[in-house]
């Protein structure tokens, strides 16, 4: 239908005059707060996220986090993929992104094909100004005339937040804007096509079109002679899937009429709408505990994920892919583009999320520990990796055992640099918990401690010469040599009632003590000097009775031997 006007854009003297002050205007205020940086949109999946930022894998090592407050009420889940632009570096290890941005830029791409392709696109008005409307498309401001708003008087004024078509009237490149018009959309609805279509077709019809234009959000699809938009959501059940390759121009299609909006002149249809949402499969088909098979379409750090059916992902994340408490990077287990099979463990249609796992189709290494591994084993392994508190040695496939550095010898204080990732080394199994599966294991264990040594060499009774090496409030350290300390608590030290401890010895004085208790396990060794004294008494008594054995009053023994006759 043609259109007569008195400008290229039919508007009056007053709305000329204004347009490019209120665009300006607009323009200066939304570049102050975003301006589009250079560089080029990536992919990025989402790991995770706080109360204050979304947390994404951009690739190549590194993480980066984009403003959670860019997604509104309905941030992404962790494993979707999303469009992001990298607005500055490394920060705090991270990158800092976009999303918005991005959306700016995918939507400011589209308005300039949707001009190429003279095809129309949709919006909503964000201002109501006095000679026209701000419509929001993808985060991109333009500027529609009040003269090109309708067809109808221009004192119907447009409500904002209503969602309208529009077709490209100019670009404005150095604002990133463009002026628009709703009513040109309006004057090219052909009643004459829609009586035909709406005659012959309703919503939910699935019907035979001819592919006319390609763009990057879609095709468009000529049905009775009305341009219908296949959005590329709408195309495939894959929420990433590159369809331009798939359809040629003049290309017949099948297709299923989704939305008849003949005032809009707008015919929405869909391409995948013509097989069954696989959601509505799984939900009907799948339960936890079954055992089924995907395509592995990624691998990354936290995760691997399958696909089950077109647009059906499910993520084995790590700790579902091995049954080892220190797992490898995914791609030890899974390799990209292989067919595997794995458990369902959860469906999460609220969220979109289907678990898997991998390690649960294999038999779990801890139900066999105790069988063939016992506590008291000596084993060789290698070493898999160093901590602050020791080392972790392979024990069999799967399981490690820790090897605290305390237990690397019997060194009062260990070289913790002893042991190397990479070494083969020798260890005792010294304690296994299944219900926390850990193994503790040790090295110093596979010899005697000094202190076994010494109960072997010394028996309790044995007196032993030493040196007072400190003397304490609750008694006295004796160096007994070999590196050996022993302690002669206050209790085993003779004493008179008022007398101390420091005014009977001196460091460096030498003693004699009767070992009294070597415990290995807790390294100590008992000492009494009061054991000894008691020897050498009972030791003299001994002596002298054997000297005087006949009886006599005046002797000792004789005292002694009273009693026995």
């Amino acid at each position: 239908m043609a259109v007569n006007a008195s400008t290229p854009f039919d508007l009056d003297k007053e709305e000329l005059e204004s347009m490019e002050q209120i665009i300006e205007s607009f323009q200066e205020s939304y570049n102050t707060e975003s301006e589009l940086v250079e560089g080029g949109i990536i992919e990025a999946r989402v790991i995770d996220k706080d109360e204050r930022d979304l947390f994404l894998d951009v690739g190549q090592k590194q993480d980066g986090r984009c403003a959670l407050s860019e997604f509104g009420d309905n941030p992404p889940s962790p494993g979707e993929t999303i469009a992001v632009v990298v607005v500055k570096g490394q920060d705090d290890g991270m990158v800092r992104l976009s999303h918005k941005e991005a959306d700016r830029r995918i939507a400011w791409q589209n308005i300039k094909e949707a001009m190429e392709a003279d095809a129309s696109l949709s919006g909503v008005v964000e201002k109501v100004l006095t000679h026209g409307y701000i419509v929001d498309h993808g985060g991109v401001s333009l500027f529609m005339p009040l003269s090109h708003s309708d067809l109808k008087t221009r004192r119907t004024k447009l409500s904002a937040g209503k969602k309208i078509d529009f077709k490209i009237l100019e670009l404005k490149d150095r604002h990133r804007s463009a002026v628009i018009s709703h009513r040109r959309v309006v004057e090219e609805r052909n009643d004459e096509q829609w009586n035909e279509l709406v005659a012959k077709h309703n919503e939910g019809d699935i019907v035979e079109g001819v592919i006319t234009k390609k763009v990057s959000f879609g095709l468009f699809v000529d049905i009775c002679g009305i341009e219908g938009l296949l959005h590329q959501t709408d195309i495939s059940w894959k929420k990433f899937n590159p369809f331009k390759n798939r359809f040629k121009l003049e290309e017949k299609v099948l297709v299923k009429i989704l939305a008849m909006d003949r005032e809009n002149n707008r015919l929405s249809l869909g391409l995948k709408q013509l097989t069954e949402d696989p959601w509505e499969w799984a939900l009907r088909e799948l339960q936890p505990g079954d055992v089924v098979k995907g395509a592995v379409t990624s691998v990354t750090d936290y995760g691997a994920f399958v696909e089950l059916r077109d647009g059906l992902d499910g993520l084995i994340h790590v700790s579902e892919l091995t049954w080892s408490r220190r797992p490898k990077h995914p791609k030890n287990y899974v390799e990209q583009g292989a067919t595997i099979e794995a458990q369902l463990l959860a469906i999460d249609r609220d969220k979109n999320r289907i678990s898997l796992g991998l390690k649960q189709l294999q038999s779990d290494p801890w139900d066999q520990m105790g069988l063939s591994i016992k506590a008291g084993q000596t084993r060789e392994g290698k070493i898999t990796s160093i901590t602050k508190f020791g080392a972790f040695v392979e024990v069999v496939d799967d399981i490690e055992g820790l090897i605290h550095f305390k237990d690397y010898s019997w060194d009062e204080h260990p070289d913790k640099n002893m042991l190397k990732k990479g070494d083969t080394v020798q260890f005792k199994i010294l304690e296994i918990s299944k219900n926390e599966r850990r193994v503790s294991c040790g090295i110093k264990q596979l010899q005697p401690s000094p202190l076994e040594s010494l109960q072997k060499k010394y028996k309790k009774g044995d007196v032993l010469d030493g040196k007072i090496s400190r003397i304490a409030p609750f008694g006295l350290f004796v160096d007994i040599g070999e590196g050996f300390e022993g302690l002669v608590h206050i209790s085993r030290v003779t004493l008179r009632q008022d007398e101390k401890l420091e005014d009977t010895y001196k460091v460096g004085d030498a003693v004699k003590t009767v070992l009294q208790n070597i415990d290995p396990e807790n390294r100590k060794i008992v000492l009494s000097i009061k054991a000894y004294q008691q020897k050498q008494d009972q030791a003299l008594m001994d002596q002298y009775i054997k000297k005087d054995d006949s009886p006599s009053t005046s002797s000792l023994g004789a005292f002694f031997n009273k009693d026995k006759l």
